[in-house]
């Protein structure tokens, strides 16, 4: 079972709050670590997070990333050890050429350190945009001299960031947009999907078993 989360409304709940927004960003860390801790307990075998879309990068203000790739530094310290413990494997999708290279160089370590997890793994989508990974997989190709003719579905996809990871089997989006922005576009032809108006911060428990009921009512043929 893959499960992935559009994490939404960090910035609205702050506001809700009263709070300044990085206020919403810490406490939408803090779920995170809550909702792997729920997909491990439910035997799910990976569970991806988009944590900032390349868009976000090019939209957000320089002061907003700058906390953000703070609290992900933050974030990942703490919550390594509880990774290796578990035997959670760390992977992560997104543009390298467009984060810090310090953020680059985090993931990359922390992918080293938890690799050989085997109970389940935990995916971070950050610097992320499902038509800039498309795009991105085209060049590769083109690049490694492959016959435009003997490009088909099977012959792109391990040129894709996600190539690595099954198809997402339920996409959850919270904070009240019904739509997929992208994330993981290329393998989310028969995923089934759970809209929320909840803002990220107060996505817990009960919600993710709401969210987890749909999985297991839905019809699932996969176009047969």
């Amino acid at each position: 079972m893959h499960l992935w989360f559009i994490m939404d409304g960090n910035r609205r709940w702050a506001k809700q709050h009263l709070l300044q927004t990085f206020f919403g960003h810490e406490e939408g860390s803090k779920r995170v670590e809550d909702i792997i801790e729920l997909c491990y307990n439910e035997w799910a075998e990976y569970c991806s997070f988009w944590a900032l879309a390349k868009k976000n990068i090019e939209n957000r203000s320089k002061e907003e990333l700058e906390y953000l790739y703070k609290l992900l530094w933050k974030s990942i310290q703490n919550f390594l050890p509880k990774l290796l413990e578990k035997g959670i494997k760390f992977e992560w999708v997104g543009n390298p050429d467009i984060l810090p290279i310090q953020t680059v160089e985090l993931l990359e370590n922390t992918r080293e350190t938890a690799k050989n997890g085997t109970k389940m793994t935990f995916i971070l989508a950050i610097g992320y945009g499902g038509q800039d990974e498309i795009v991105r997989a085209l060049k590769k190709f083109m690049k490694e001299g492959w016959d435009i003719e003997k490009l088909d579905e099977n012959t792109f996809l391990p040129f894709l960031d996600t190539w690595r990871f099954p198809s997402p089997d339920l996409i959850v989006r919270t904070g009240g947009d019904m739509r997929l922005s992208g994330y993981f576009l290329y393998q989310s032809e028969y995923s089934e999907y759970y809209f929320t108006p909840t803002l990220w911060p107060d996505f817990k428990e009960t919600e993710f078993y709401k969210a987890l009921e749909t999985l297991k009512d839905a019809k699932r043929n996969f176009g047969k």
